[in-house]
C-alpha cells in the first residue's frame, strides 16, 4: 500500500504543479471581511463579493513571505523538499480551466511571492502551497472563477503532454479565518486503476491569494487535512491583514 501511495505522490508532482492554500466545499455563503475566530465551524466556503472598499495595494514581498507556512507551524517530522513542476494542463470544458489551471504556469496578473513545499515520512504526505499577489479587484476575480469553475465541474478530463486524464471535483469544507476560502479533493486517475486525491485550499484575504495542496494516504488525510488547512489559512490571513 505505501509503494502505491508513494508512486500516486510522485506521480501527481510529476505530472502537476498544485501549490496553494484553499479551495470549496459546501453551498451556502458566509459574510465578508469576518475573522473566522468569532464564528462557528463552517459547512460552507466562506465567501465575499468584491465592493468598492476592496483594497488595492498589492501585498509586500515581506508580508508574502510571512503568509506562507514554515517547518515550526506543522507538527514534528515533517521536512522541507521542492516539487517537480510539469507542463501545463488543458481541460476539456473552458469552465473547468481554472481547476487544471492550479496545476502548473503562471496566474495571470498574479505575482507570486512564497512558493514552499514540505513532506513527511517516506514520501507518505506532501504539502504545497503558493501566495499571490493581484492588483486591485484581481484577488477576488481570480477566487471568482475558480468557485464557479468548482460549481460546474463535477467530472471532466484534462490533457496533459498528450495524456488524458479524468478528474472528479469534489467540494469539500473550507477553512475559517481569511475573507473567502474554498476548498476541493481531486480525484485524478494517474494511471489505470491509480486514482490519487488531492486536497486544495484557495483562500484569499485582501489582494493575496493563498493555494495550499495536501496529498496523503486518504485515511491520513482525514485524519490531517482540516488541522493543516486551517493552520494555513490563519497564518496567511493574519500575514496578509499587516
Amino acid at each position: 500500500m505505501r509503494t502505491r501511495i508513494r508512486r500516486g505522490l510522485a506521480a501527481a508532482l510529476a505530472v502537476s504543479a498544485l501549490s496553494l492554500t484553499a479551495a470549496c466545499g459546501g453551498e451556502a455563503k458566509d459574510d465578508a471581511g469576518k475573522d473566522g475566530a468569532d464564528k462557528p465551524a463552517a459547512t460552507a466556503p466562506t465567501t465575499a463579493a468584491p465592493t468598492s472598499e476592496a483594497p488595492a495595494t498589492a501585498l509586500t514581498a515581506a508580508q508574502m513571505k510571512a503568509a506562507a507556512l514554515e517547518l515550526k507551524d506543522l507538527p514534528s517530522g515533517w521536512k522541507t523538499t521542492k516539487r517537480s513542476l510539469a507542463g501545463g494542463y488543458k481541460a476539456d470544458k473552458p469552465e473547468c480551466q481554472e481547476l487544471v489551471g492550479m496545476f502548473g504556469g503562471d496566474v495571470a496578473g498574479a505575482t507570486k511571492g512564497a512558493d514552499v513545499d514540505f513532506t513527511v515520512g517516506n514520501n507518505d504526505s506532501e504539502i504545497s502551497e503558493t501566495v499571490l499577489t493581484f492588483a486591485g479587484t484581481g484577488a477576488a476575480d481570480y477566487v471568482k472563477k475558480f468557485a464557479t469553475a468548482i460549481d460546474g465541474c463535477s467530472t471532466f478530463t484534462a490533457t496533459s503532454d498528450g495524456t488524458k486524464q479524468k478528474i472528479t471535483v469534489t467540494k469539500r469544507t473550507a477553512p475559517q479565518g481569511a475573507e473567502e476560502a474554498h476548498a476541493v479533493t481531486l480525484g485524478i486517475e494517474v494511471a489505470p486503476g491509480m486514482v490519487i486525491e488531492p486536497n486544495v485550499v484557495v483562500a484569499r484575504q485582501g489582494t493575496g491569494v493563498a493555494r495550499f495542496l495536501y496529498l496523503s494516504d486518504p485515511a491520513t488525510t482525514k485524519k490531517d487535512f482540516d488541522a493543516l488547512a486551517r493552520t494555513a489559512t490563519e497564518k496567511f490571513a493574519k500575514a496578509a491583514r499587516g
